[in-house]
């Protein structure tokens, strides 16, 4: 962007025009008429190296990775609808019209699976996600899942009030709280949450960024230099860079690298080594790709990487059940909360993810875990009926009304005293 394209773009933000897509692109997705005007004027703030932003942060492939795999791993889970009496939960059956916005489709243009991977990379990426609830008088009919740079949230007399910008006329509603499901993130303040890519992992995606561009511009045009030139008799400065500029006009780039090297008057030439491992920079982006994993909560084996597939207990399995345990189960039970307080509005009834898919184990391990339920001569006593076993596997139901039954192992009638 040239110098008067920045003026231009500068003025525009000032007079409260949108400065293309300036907003999107700022990591905690709000720009003030001065930020957006700065950004124009004088680009990213690279103290830190580029700019972080949630375009920049999605060419890191860790970043992509880590959320590809968040969000594919809530999208796989059900979130059920049960009620609470006396003690005693219970599943609503058949599945309310409430089930299917959650499970199937929250409005028309969305799927549940698209909506809860949208949910993952706003919280990640900005810290919040904003989904507003649409009622006919306490039914709720629908949802409406709106992107961040259209929301704005405010506390009025203790409670929050959502600005609603509508993307296609540009005019702006306000919505209660009570009609807004707030998604957050972690460092809630009682308005918004923490950004992971502005705060905690932002040197470290920058960082790659960086890293990525040197590479480039080391296979391409040479981040240091390759060959010394050796030449007997002693040349004077302007001699040296006559022979420089037509050494890399001729050699330089992509296409001259291929060209035989013809040297003259008894020119010698010397190759020079030092490799990126000799600069620790594949170390550092180990170390960057590990600081990634942290922030954003995924263990590096889920995404692949074998080097530490035993970090958490003893394999692949106990990995990923720490990782059930420990991330995704805190920020399922915050959105479970968010979920209940506001479509319910009263106890008695409460939606609730299932993460029997997530750790499930192998078929071995299923055996083993299904015989212990059933009970059995040897087992004991069990806490499943056959028809829930085959209800987990997506089974039929037997007609036996034995399947129905729990086991109960037959117990020894003492024998009374003789006299």
């Amino acid at each position: 962007m040239s110098i008067t394209d920045r003026m231009r773009a500068a003025y525009a933000a000032w007079r409260g025009t949108p400065v293309r897509n300036a907003a999107q692109d700022h990591p905690n997705g709000s720009l003030t008429a001065s930020d957006a005007a700065r950004l124009a004027l004088f680009g990213g703030d690279d103290a830190f190296g580029p700019a972080v932003t949630d375009s920049t942060a999605f060419q890191v492939g860790t970043v992509y990775a880590c959320l590809a795999k968040l969000g594919g791993a809530v999208s796989q889970l059900p979130l059920h609808e049960y009620t609470a009496r006396d003690g005693q939960r219970q599943r609503v059956q058949p599945n309310s019209p409430l089930w299917w916005l959650l499970n199937e489709s929250p409005e028309p243009a969305w799927t549940a699976s698209a909506w809860k991977n949208w949910i993952v990379r706003c919280v990640r990426l900005r810290g919040d996600q904003h989904t507003e609830i649409l009622r006919n008088g306490t039914q709720v009919v629908g949802l409406r899942v709106h992107h961040p740079d259209h929301v704005s949230a405010s506390r009025v007399n203790g409670r929050l009030l959502y600005a609603v910008k509508d993307a296609a006329t540009g005019a702006v509603r306000g919505v209660d709280q009570d009609d807004m499901l707030h998604f957050t993130g972690f460092g809630f303040d009682g308005v918004s949450s923490m950004s992971a890519i502005k705060w905690a992992a932002r040197n470290a995606i920058a960082s790659e960024l960086g890293a990525a561009r040197y590479v480039g511009r080391t296979v391409t045009e040479g981040g240091m230099p390759r060959i010394a030139l050796e030449y007997p008799a002693n040349l004077n400065a302007a001699d040296a860079q006559q022979l420089r500029e037509s050494f890399v006009a001729t050699y330089g780039g992509a296409a001259g690298a291929k060209l035989p090297l013809v040297l003259a008057h008894g020119g010698k030439a010397h190759e020079l080594s030092i490799s990126p491992v000799d600069m620790e920079l594949m170390s550092a982006r180990q170390w960057d790709k590990q600081t990634i994993c942290d922030v954003m909560g995924v263990p590096r084996i889920i995404l692949g990487d074998s080097d530490k597939t035993s970090s958490w207990g003893t394999g692949v399995e106990q990995v990923t059940i720490g990782w059930v345990r420990f991330d995704l189960a805190p920020m399922l039970a915050g959105w479970e909360e968010e979920l209940n307080r506001k479509l319910f509005r009263r106890a008695g009834r409460f939606l609730e993810f299932s993460l029997e898919a997530l750790l499930r184990g192998d078929s071995k391990a299923q055996a083993e875990a299904f015989r212990a339920a059933l009970g059995g001569p040897g087992t004991g006593d069990g806490w499943m009926t056959v028809n829930e076993v085959r209800a987990l596997k997506n089974l039929p139901p037997m007609a036996d009304p034995e399947a129905d039954r729990i086991y109960r192992a037959q117990r020894a009638t003492p024998t009374p005293a003789t006299p």
